[in-house]
């Protein structure tokens, strides 16, 4: 079995972890076009559960926020220890060659409307409100009492190949950018789970915003 299908059965294994009631998560195995928008999301699950110990689906699932009117914001997390934003934008491919090879577009980095998302504004510059799970994170920054403390990061989960870390700052408005490419998502995303190592602590309490 290659990678790329162990990342499959992966992410088939996180998206059934929805309940029924979550129709997007459940499309017919035969419909291909749902089935690949399910794997998109259960995509940025994945990273949510991995590296900040999300465990549960309920845990996870306010803070993905990918779909229309995102803001160009597909996941996000708010760690209130480290006092630090991360702001997620993923582009799971449905293919092995495309998911190992196809670059995210400059312009899907500019579509990133973080400024606007952290200065509590409610609408696309066109007037357009953002979903609801934008507008809930937007909710939650603006009652962070000390978020002038705050710093933000962006996690970009596509392969970006020759753009510098330089150049991914000034596409996402200055802030410091982290790839993960497809060889980091095996070897960061997939590997620990499949190997059982990417559990935390369960006696460590883990702070996060969910409300």
């Amino acid at each position: 079995m290659t990678k790329y299908n162990t990342l499959l059965n992966i992410l088939d294994v996180i998206r059934k972890e929805a309940p029924e009631n979550h129709k997007f998560y459940h499309p017919l195995e035969s419909n291909q076009i749902d089935l690949d928008k399910a794997r998109s999301r259960a995509f940025i699950h994945l990273f949510l559960k991995v590296k900040f110990g999300l465990l549960t689906f309920d845990e996870r699932k306010d803070f993905v926020t990918d779909g229309t009117d995102d803001g160009g914001i597909d996941g996000y997390f708010i760690d209130i220890d480290n006092k630090k934003i991360y702001f997620i934008q993923s582009k799971f491919r449905s293919n092995q060659g495309n998911f190992e090879s196809k670059e995210i577009k400059y312009e899907e980095l500019l579509n990133m409307d973080i400024d606007r998302i952290t200065e509590g504004k409610n609408t696309h510059e066109n007037g357009k409100v953002y979903n609801s799970k934008v507008l809930k994170l937007i909710s939650k920054i603006t009652e962070i009492p000390d978020i002038a403390r705050f710093k933000y990061e962006i996690i970009i989960l596509a392969n970006t190949k020759d753009v510098g870390n330089n150049k991914l700052k000034k596409l996402t408005d200055g802030n410091p950018v982290q790839e993960y490419n497809f060889e980091k998502v095996y070897n960061e995303l997939v590997f620990p789970v499949i190997t059982g190592t990417y559990c935390f602590d369960p006696y460590k309490p883990r702070v996060f915003l969910n409300f």
